[in-house]
């Protein structure tokens, strides 16, 4: 295999996922800057990978003869297998490509070139596609994520801004109530609401921040909050959610892909952790708090909950408002551009 072979990227699907794989592809394009570096990859992570820059194309991954094909296309030497999936090594092994390299799991082993043990589950997941780097003689890259947010997605931003009546210039909190995992990772929507009234009533504007489907999310928070709690983002894409992070003071979230977005722009974060460990998912790279109330069954990543869901419930309004207050005066909006 030539040492000029490009090298394809199976792109994780969720957008938090994504925005941890910044790194890897990182270190992938700095180890060979003449290598062709190219991400396969679903919308929403797509268009983050376009904007981080590091790739030097990014193909839209489709169906999986489609997305086969379309790897195929690429006469790639090297394919570097992200998600942990059957499907993704498939993908890969229909499209012909010499070497694959992943984790030996799914059941995807004989599908691999170069299979190895799936790291433990005892470090930031940033670190995870460490010992990947390592077994190809890549240096891993060890700062956290960062997005530089493209003009065309702050005036979308910027759009959404004016289209809900909220001024540019005034102090601007983000609320996310959502979570892409399940209902167990949501701080309960009403008390989203409870705590937009009072950062209004301390003369801060605040927003919802959702994704396509989470609109009932936002409007149990806008009746919660008196009435008063304009909705953003259904309509933008990570790009877009990711500018309105960027002219936030700081940026209320579940674990969930806002949150990752937030911290990659810069924005400090206020995040809520249960059923999942802020030890593999919490926020990096920005000043940060993580609230939680681990009780005797956290983290159990279950998607339902069989108590109370005690972890989240037990998590005050008071408590995320004085988090909120005290990042919200130390930091200023992250970068735009």
């Amino acid at each position: 295999m030539s040492t000029n072979a490009a090298r394809l990227v199976i792109a994780p699907n969720w957008i938090g996922d994504a925005v941890m794989s910044l790194p890897l592809v990182r270190a992938l394009k700095r180890n060979a800057p003449e290598r062709r570096v190219s991400i396969l990859a679903r919308p929403g992570p797509a268009a983050i990978y376009r904007a981080e820059g590091s790739a030097d194309e990014v193909l839209d991954a489709s169906g999986l003869l489609a997305s086969a094909r379309a790897a195929s296309r690429g006469r790639f030497g090297e394919a570097w297998l992200l998600p942990n999936s059957f499907r993704s090594a498939l993908v890969a092994f229909l499209a012909g490509i010499p070497e694959r390299i992943g984790f030996a799991s799914d059941g995807r082993a004989p599908l691999l070139t170069a299979g190895l043990a799936p790291p433990p589950r005892t470090s930031h997941q940033l670190r995870d596609y460490d010992s990947l780097l390592v077994s190809r003689g890549v240096q891993p890259d060890l700062a956290p994520p960062r997005l530089a947010v493209p003009a065309a997605s702050v005036d979308a931003a910027a759009f959404a801004l004016a289209r809900a009546g909220l001024p540019p210039n005034r102090p601007l909190v983000l609320l996310a109530p959502g979570a892409a995992f399940g209902w167990t990772k949501r701080w309960p929507a009403e008390r989203f609401g409870q705590l937009g009234r009072l950062l209004l009533e301390r003369g801060l504007l605040c927003a919802v921040v959702i994704g396509p489907g989470e609109e009932p999310l936002a409007e149990e928070a806008r009746v919660a909050a008196g009435g008063y709690l304009p909705a953003l983002g259904a309509d933008l894409d990570p790009m877009g959610v990711a500018a309105l992070a960027a002219r936030a003071r700081a940026v209320v979230s579940n674990d969930s892909g806002p949150m990752h977005l937030a911290a990659a722009v810069g924005t400090p974060v206020v995040a809520f952790f249960g059923p999942t460990d802020p030890g593999r998912t919490g926020p990096t790279g920005v000043p940060s708090e993580v609230l939680d109330r681990y009780v005797f069954c956290s983290p159990c990543y279950r998607k339902e909950c069989p108590y109370r869901h005690e972890c989240m419930r037990e998590i005050g309004v008071e408590d995320v408002l004085a988090a909120v207050m005290r990042l919200s005066a130390a930091g200023a909006p992250g970068a735009t551009t």
